[in-house]
């Protein structure tokens, strides 16, 4: 149980509050997954549909030139 709290604990001082708006949810995504390259595919649209080993999509890469240009508007 401690472990879980300490967990608990690191986490939302690594990600801050929960979000409550579709902007601040944007936010707290891409900084828990602030690691992964710009093109690891977050959403997946299609799979193999457009050829073998060809998926569409959301990347990161996506999400944070839109949050980018959420942010500045």
């Amino acid at each position: 149980m401690a472990s879980m709290h300490r967990i608990r604990q690191e986490t939302i001082e690594r990600l801050g509050p929960e979000p409550t708006t579709p902007l601040e949810s944007l936010a707290h995504t891409l900084a828990a997954h602030a690691e992964q390259s710009d093109d690891w595919v977050v959403v997946e649209a299609t799979n193999n549909v457009y050829g073998d080993g060809v998926r569409t999509g959301l990347t990161l890469g996506d999400l944070r030139a839109l949050h980018q240009q959420l942010a500045n508007d």
